[in-house]
């Protein structure tokens, strides 16, 4: 049996109750024991052989009981920390308050330790049909003399991704991105959700670069490809960038790969990849391969699998979709087939 004895005992459990079955004097049994002789008279006094607590019987208490509840309010229902308390306390009540009579105060109430507030659940999508398409366009270092940019497009549903890697950012060139993406995906589109980047909208056309005034006139060439397709096409709030957080959060994919890439011998080896060939290749690589892995998102299956298996559960406005027979072929590999045949790569 583990006993637990106070850190400047002389005495044992054992010990105390010798001298309670003893009839020696207490002077005896005091040089005995090594002890004092009012220690003897007290575990005489005792019916136990037990070490008993060294709280004073009378407690100081500086808080009147209306601050005690204050202080105790403070800390449970609005959250506050001991510092943001005892502010409270001061100015609010008296400046004499302590931090050391908030804490035993609180301490006597059981709230020294914050009540952990559970985060919300995060926020889920609202089940809705494929199609549902997240945009973005990323920036890669400048190679060989030459600006580099991912047009990005993944599905909602099925975490299918598309990219293109491309020189320019102009309206017409992410345009041409997007009909190239619709080309490849097979199966309709309803919602286009992006940023408010001038390469996606003229919703701030009325800003230095742009002539007229603000709001989105419908002429841009990203949004005309929309309208033609029957697309709606949704802007994020400015300076969101997590409204869009799919897309984003696969850009970051995109970073991580490039990272992780060797640097390259070339330039005394500050660049990471040698050319921007070797670049692209290896980021269509990247791709094809985040489309053949399970995702723990879509019930452990692979976007590809999810995409070729979206016929049955695909509805949209009541009407069941099946894809043409030339977007069976899934994955970026319809992708590099279709840009070939639109630009050099």
């Amino acid at each position: 049996m583990d006993v637990k004895l106070h850190a400047n005992a002389r005495t044992t459990p054992r010990s105390r109750a010798l001298i309670q079955a003893s009839d020696l004097p207490v002077s005896v049994l005091a040089t005995q024991f090594g002890v004092s002789e009012v220690t003897i008279r007290r575990w005489r006094k005792r019916a136990d052989v037990h070490d008993r607590s060294h709280r004073p019987h009378t407690l100081k208490v500086s808080l009147s009981p209306l601050e005690e509840q204050l202080a105790g309010e403070l800390r449970q229902l609005v959250g506050l920390s001991i510092d943001d308390v005892v502010e409270v306390l001061q100015r609010c009540i008296r400046q004499t308050i302590s931090r050391s009579a908030v804490y035993r105060s609180l301490k006597r109430q059981g709230l020294t330790q914050r009540t952990v507030v559970r985060a919300d659940p995060p926020a889920q999508f609202e089940p809705t049909p494929a199609g549902f398409v997240h945009v973005d366009l990323k920036h890669l270092p400048k190679l060989e003399g030459r600006h580099g940019y991912v047009f990005v497009a993944i599905e909602r549903v099925t975490r299918f991704a598309y990219v293109e890697i491309v020189e320019h950012r102009d309206a017409l060139t992410i345009a041409a991105c997007l009909e190239r993406f619709l080309l490849s995906f097979g199966y309709p589109v309803h919602t286009i959700l992006t940023d408010n980047g001038a390469e996606f909208t003229d919703r701030y056309r009325g800003a230095h670069w742009y002539e007229g005034g603000r709001g989105v006139s419908g002429q841009h060439a990203f949004d005309r490809i929309c309208t033609a397709h029957g697309i709606t096409h949704k802007l994020t709030r400015p300076f969101s960038p997590r409204t869009n957080g799919m897309v984003e959060r696969f850009n970051r994919r995109i970073a991580q790969a490039i990272a992780d890439h060797p640097k390259s011998t070339a330039n005394g080896g500050k660049n990471t990849f040698a050319s921007c060939q070797q670049r692209d290749r290896y980021l269509m690589n990247f791709v094809q391969a985040y489309n053949r892995t399970r995702l723990r998102c879509i019930d452990y299956q692979t976007p590809q699998m999810r995409l070729n298996n979206l016929t049955e559960e695909y509805t949209f406005a009541g009407i069941s979709h099946s894809p043409s027979p030339d977007s069976r072929l899934r994955g970026n590999d319809a992708a590099c087939e279709v840009k070939a045949k639109n630009q050099n790569f």
